[in-house]
Order: C-alpha cells, then sequence, then structure tokens
C-alpha cells in the first residue's frame, strides 16, 4: 500500500515546514519541494547526508545523496537524488536527513521524517507534494552573483590569484612543501585540526 510521508525540514532557528510527498517520490522531489517551499533556485548544487538520531554525519559515500556528481571518480558510489527513491529504505517517524541547500557557507536543514500514513482515496485529489505547514522566513540563498559582488564590493578582500608561480605569491609558504613539518611528524598543526 502506498504511503505519505511528512518531513519537518527546519534550521536552528525559527524557520520551519512540513512537506508531504508520496514514498515512492524520489529524493529529487523532495528537493524541489524544499527549494519550492523557500522560494530558492533549485537549479543550485545541494545534497542530502543520512545521518544518525544525534544528526551525526557517517562520510561514507553511501550516506551522501547528490542532485549531480562534480567528481566522477570520488563520489562514483553516492546516491543521486533522481534515482533514489524516498522509500529505497524502510521509511519510519524519526529517520533524519541533513539538507546542504548552500554547499558554498556549508549551511543545512535538518529534514525528519515525523509521519507516515497510508494513502487514503482523500488524497487521490491531492497534488503531491505538498506544503502542510509555514512558520518563520526561509535564509537568504546565496548565490555565485552574490559572492562575485561582495568581491567586487570589498577593497580589503585580497586577489590571490593575482600571482603567476608560487615564488611571487607572500602567502605561499614551500618550506614544508612535501607536507611533513620541521620535525618529519606530518603536518603542523598549530590549530588542532
Amino acid at each position: 500500500m502506498q504511503k505519505i510521508i511528512k518531513y519537518k525540514v527546519s534550521d536552528d532557528a525559527e524557520f520551519v515546514r512540513e512537506i508531504e510527498l508520496k514514498d515512492d517520490s524520489s529524493f529529487k522531489d523532495l528537493h524541489t519541494a524544499i527549494q519550492k517551499a523557500c522560494k530558492y533556485d533549485p537549479s543550485l548544487i545541494t545534497m542530502f547526508y543520512i545521518v544518525n538520531g544525534d544528526w551525526e554525519v557517517d562520510d561514507e559515500p553511501e550516506n551522501e545523496i547528490l542532485l549531480e556528481r562534480m567528481d566522477e571518480k570520488t563520489q562514483q558510489d553516492c546516491r543521486l537524488m533522481e534515482d533514489t527513491p524516498l522509500n529505497f529504505v524502510k521509511v519510519e517517524k524519526g529517520q533524519k536527513y541533513l539538507y546542504m541547500y548552500d554547499l558554498l557557507s556549508e549551511r543545512c536543514f535538518f529534514v525528519e521524517v515525523v509521519d507516515v500514513r497510508n494513502f487514503t482515496k482523500k488524497d487521490e485529489k491531492t497534488k503531491f507534494p505538498k506544503c502542510t505547514f509555514a512558520e518563520g522566513l526561509p535564509p537568504q540563498q546565496i548565490e555565485m552573483d552574490d559572492l562575485e559582488e561582495e568581491f567586487e564590493e570589498n577593497p580589503n578582500i585580497e586577489d590571490f590569484d593575482e600571482f603567476d608561480e608560487e615564488e611571487e605569491n607572500p602567502y605561499y609558504d614551500n618550506e614544508f612543501e612535501d607536507g611533513y613539518d620541521e620535525f618529519g611528524g606530518g603536518y603542523n598543526d598549530d590549530y588542532n585540526y
């Protein structure tokens, strides 16, 4: 029997959307519904991460669901949104995903399954996906044009591409070009990375 899945989409502020989709819809359908509910441009690169109950990401490629692959070699095991149905695993209340809607500044929404119900006769007349609840304004979407304007308008941002050779670039430090610190013990980790 077909199911209807209700997702809660939120950030850590006051923005919330609830979206219902049929369980045989794809993650691309969910992506498009989120983008439409936020009035975002759906063509920008986004991705879903499958996370655990504490919102922690396991960086295995099979836990990434991409709008499109940017690198076939490193992302060959990642799922694609358009090829991945929402029910590729058994859908249960409480399942969680991170939806990276802004990869440039690493901003995301928390997406959680809040209800799973049977498809009813009443649903036959409903067009899915459907936004059933909206609270707060979505964060502003940042586009490439916005970043280019910021670089053009801010004279304090330096252009690191103006140097032709590494030796000419005062920001390039080739002292430890092989990746080891002066003691031969690996990268110098002054910042505890």
